[in-house]
């Protein structure tokens, strides 16, 4: 016998938190730094094409840095928000074979009992019953079998119940844990869009003040922040992958087809 595995309180998807926080404003003033910094660097002819020489701006590199900065900031937020659901969808998923052997043990003991007796174990008497009347005989017969039976059926019904929701929630922790990541590798894009204008206003400032401007490109391209490769990951997952098989319902149920004398359910 198993018993349910609470998931965590909490709504199915992302914390507001994590599409409500701002991004790092980029004023005229920080603009202007830039173009400054550009100009300064291209008069002392950095990055310089020469072997020996620097073949990058501090600028850039403190634009890559502090960009790699955000990424890890926004990785931890992450990890922290979706480390409970992961702990719980691992506790599901040891969980659910042993409810699985619970229920195919449950089916296995209905299976062995058959729905309705048959004429022959309806007709049994037991002590006392000699001149009871043959209607009588059976009706007790069945309450008896009823009463023996039944309790198999409440169980393989509430093991079945219980894995229906296992298997949900499990489904439910990894469509709210592919939100999340989604949503972190579009904040990680919006981050990456906002640092390439910052490099991208620099290095047009800094083209036309560099002596040899028309060949620096290579050297600047080199320092250009990139995109980690958890972000392209996370939206390329297959949100279609089914993360449950189907749910089949408990046997040993009557159904319209069951006769008095006729098979167990499951193996007509």
């Amino acid at each position: 016998m198993t018993s349910e595995t609470p998931g965590p309180r909490r709504s199915a998807g992302p914390s507001r938190g994590a599409t409500a926080a701002p991004l790092p404003p980029y004023g005229l003033l920080a603009r202007w730094g830039d173009w400054w910094q550009a100009r300064a660097d291209g008069r002392a002819g950095l990055p310089s094409l020469e072997p020996g020489r620097p073949a990058g701006t501090p600028a850039l590199e403190e634009l890559h840095q502090d960009f790699l900065a955000r990424v890890h900031r926004e990785r931890l937020r992450l990890d922290l928000e979706v480390a409970p659901l992961h702990e719980t969808r691992a506790t599901i998923a040891v969980r659910l074979p042993a409810t699985e052997d619970a229920l195919a043990r449950a089916r296995a003991g209905l299976d062995a009992i058959p729905v309705l007796l048959d004429a022959e174990a309806l007709a049994v008497r037991r002590g006392g019953e000699t001149h009871t009347a043959a209607d009588v005989v059976a009706a007790r017969r069945a309450r008896e079998h009823e009463a023996r039976r039944r309790p198999l059926v409440d169980e393989a019904a509430r093991l079945h119940a219980q894995l229906t929701q296992m298997r949900t929630e499990y489904a439910r922790l990894g469509s709210t844990i592919r939100s999340c990541e989604l949503v972190g590798a579009t904040r990680i894009r919006r981050l990456h869009a906002q640092v390439m204008r910052r490099v991208s206003a620099y290095e047009r400032h800094l083209v036309r003040h560099h002596p040899a401007g028309d060949r620096i490109g290579p050297a600047l391209v080199a320092q250009h922040p990139v995109v980690p490769g958890w972000v392209a990951a996370a939206e390329d997952a297959d949100p279609g992958t089914p993360e449950t098989g189907p749910v089949s319902p408990p046997t040993g149920m009557p159904t319209p087809r069951s006769t008095v004398a006729g098979p167990p359910p499951g193996q007509e």
